[in-house]
């Protein structure tokens, strides 16, 4: 794709972000969309094919943004439990913003009437980040970093472990953010869990999390 054309998929699949967040999927119109980005209802069919290809763009782009984190991460040169805490930081930065429970609550309203675009936002954003994570553990394991086991359920755990409830308490308790403080607490103290489950490191207390989570 040439950079001209590429621009102008980028402008569309920002503007459709945003009337898709406003209006819906079902209320926004490809004219809308249009009128945001310029161009014509032709180009969005030669890029996208029609407006749920405009959608799982916007889907695969917004999800893209969270994944990035983990491929950005210096994995080979740091120390695992850094790694890891490092990782728990990025991450919850990202799911707690609020363009990102906006997006939430768009991708997860329309799923009841376009399920195979539920499973494009499942495959893009959360099982790819496990995936990455997963790729991750079994390069600790080859290196004698981490105990040989599966590396699918540690980055399995390790997630539930740091997301926690703050994704649906935030989508749930409109107007409730939670402190920075508290995140990188309950980043540590989950990591910490999650390493002396695997017999790495001593016994966590679970009295320890912040009182802002219980």
């Amino acid at each position: 794709m040439d950079p001209r054309t590429e621009k102008r998929r980028e402008a569309i699949i920002e503007a459709a972000r945003e009337l898709f967040c406003e209006h819906g999927l079902a209320g926004t119109t490809l004219e809308m969309i249009t009128a945001e980005a310029g161009g014509s209802r032709r180009t969005i069919y030669e890029l996208f094919g029609n407006k749920d290809g405009v959608f799982e763009a916007v889907i695969r782009n917004c999800t893209g943004r969270v994944t990035k984190i983990m491929r950005d991460l210096p994995i080979s040169q740091e120390p695992l439990r850094d790694t890891l805490i490092k990782f728990g930081e990025n991450l919850m930065t990202v799911l707690t913003l609020s363009d990102t429970l906006r997006y939430m609550r768009m991708f997860l309203a329309e799923v009841p009437r376009f399920p195979h675009l539920g499973r494009v936002f499942y495959e893009s954003g959360l099982m790819t980040g496990r995936r990455l994570l997963s790729d991750y553990f079994e390069q600790q394991m080859k290196l004698g970093n981490f105990p040989k086991g599966n590396p699918e359920l540690a980055a399995s755990f390790l997630t539930s472990l740091i997301k926690a409830d703050y994704d649906i308490r935030q989508m749930a308790f409109i107007g409730w953010e939670p402190r920075v403080p508290d995140l990188i607490e309950h980043v540590t103290i989950a990591v910490d869990m999650f390493l002396a489950g695997y017999g790495l490191g001593a016994p966590i207390d679970p009295g320890k999390a912040p009182s802002s989570l219980v």
